[in-house]
């Protein structure tokens, strides 16, 4: 039998397991998600890219509206333009967070539907084939927010987290 992960929509065998404590994730597509993050976690080549992995992950199971799902989306989103707009090195992820979890509220973000999956990430791939898959579902990921884009920009620009962004708030102060 198969069940749907309420999330991202993937069907999978159903089964029973742990699920995340706060995303939406149905115990086959959070164990699907476990296995490409032990692949990470056994080569630091693909802990390079990791961070895009758990981002698009994340951003593709954003709950029901609580505060800290909510929070969560906002910060997945934020790095995920950072990598895919900007060329910022997914390395940089965790840093990135800890200066973004500053900001007080988000708003609820709703996704549209899923084009790509945790799957689309092969496991037992070379690391070049893997790194281009993770890229190709944060992009899908990344559009299912398209309507969303321009506030997830703003909210980088105010954390003067976009390239240029310090130079251009030296020159707001009269600093430069």
């Amino acid at each position: 039998m198969l069940s749907d992960c309420p999330g991202c929509g993937v069907r999978l065998p159903a089964s029973d397991g742990p699920v995340h404590e706060y995303l939406t994730a149905s115990p086959a597509c959070w164990r699907a998600f476990g296995e490409r993050l032990a692949a990470d976690y056994a080569d630091p080549e693909r802990m390079a890219f990791h961070q895009l992995v758990v981002d698009a992950y994340a951003a593709q199971h954003p709950g029901e509206g609580q505060r800290r799902q909510v929070q969560s989306v906002g910060l997945h989103l934020m790095t995920l333009c950072l990598f895919l707009e900007h060329d910022v090195d997914p390395a940089q992820g965790p840093e990135l967070h800890r200066r973004m979890i500053r900001r007080p509220e988000f708003p609820r973000l709703v996704p549209g539907p899923a084009t790509l999956t945790v799957l689309h990430v092969p496991v037992e791939a070379p690391v070049p084939v893997a790194r281009a898959a993770s890229y190709e579902w944060g992009r899908a990921v990344w559009e299912q927010y398209v309507a969303d884009h321009e506030t997830v920009r703003g909210w980088l620009r105010q954390a003067g987290l976009t390239p240029g962004a310090e130079a251009e708030e030296r020159r707001r102060d009269g600093r430069g």
